[in-house]
């Protein structure tokens, strides 16, 4: 060494080892990123919105809304007289009654919006406060939990309470057994609405990620736009 040269001082060769190791990084970077993009649609570069219309304008979900709130109809009866408009314009009636009820617990709330009304709450209207004066396609206390029949106290006998814990547990069923149930229209309509959640909330999961490994606060913006320009 030089004397008099700083022991603390930068050379040359360790900025070129630094601007490599990063280099490789970058290179890294990218090659993950090739890779996994070719799995997930969501990592492409995002296209111009297509006119989709959007669920608040679609007149089922609009007339769900109101056959539930304004007239008090039950999610059999709703379903009934759907398929029944819908088999007047050729079409195949095949709603089912959870189908629904998924609609409306999920479109109801932007509907609101949209027409501009304040508090607006699906949970008011998931029962029947006087089901045995409201039209019904299906027996009393039938159906699926919610709605006519539902809201029965249960009551609850000492000595029972690790049965009933049992009993309330749920259990996976096997794989063949869940792509049967999947099969069902009501859960494929659930199941296209959970990738499309997720979907919507990608770069936020992202963004958490990022929190959990780097111990930094990132906003998903940033992480959507950062990765797209690697």
């Amino acid at each position: 060494m030089v004397a008099g040269e700083d022991e603390g001082a930068t050379t040359p060769t360790d900025d070129r080892a630094s601007h490599l190791e990063g280099a490789d990084g970058l290179k890294r970077a990218r090659a993950i990123k090739a890779e996994i993009s070719n799995s997930l649609s969501i990592l492409q570069p995002k296209k111009p919105a297509g006119l989709r219309r959007r669920v608040e304008d679609d007149p089922e979900n609009q007339l769900i809304k109101t056959l539930r709130q304004d007239h008090q109809m039950s999610w059999d009866a709703i379903a009934n007289y759907l398929n029944e408009e819908r088999l007047k314009r050729g079409e195949p009636a095949n709603l089912t009654t959870p189908a629904v009820y998924s609609r409306f617990v999920r479109n109801g709330p932007r509907i609101a919006s949209a027409l501009g009304e304040v508090g607006f709450d699906p949970k008011d209207y998931m029962h029947l406060r006087n089901p045995a004066q409201t039209p019904s396609s299906g027996p009393r206390g039938g159906g699926l939990g919610f709605g006519i029949g539902s809201g029965r106290k249960r009551v609850r006998q000492e000595g029972n309470e690790g049965h009933e814990l049992q009993n309330n547990m749920r259990k996976k069923s096997s794989l063949g057994e869940q792509a049967r149930e999947l099969e069902r229209e009501d859960m494929a309509e659930m199941l296209v609405s959970a990738v499309a959640n997720v979907e919507r909330n990608f770069w936020t999961l992202v963004a958490d990620e990022m929190e959990r490994t780097s111990a930094r606060l990132f906003d998903a913006r940033a992480c959507e736009s950062r990765f797209h320009s690697i």
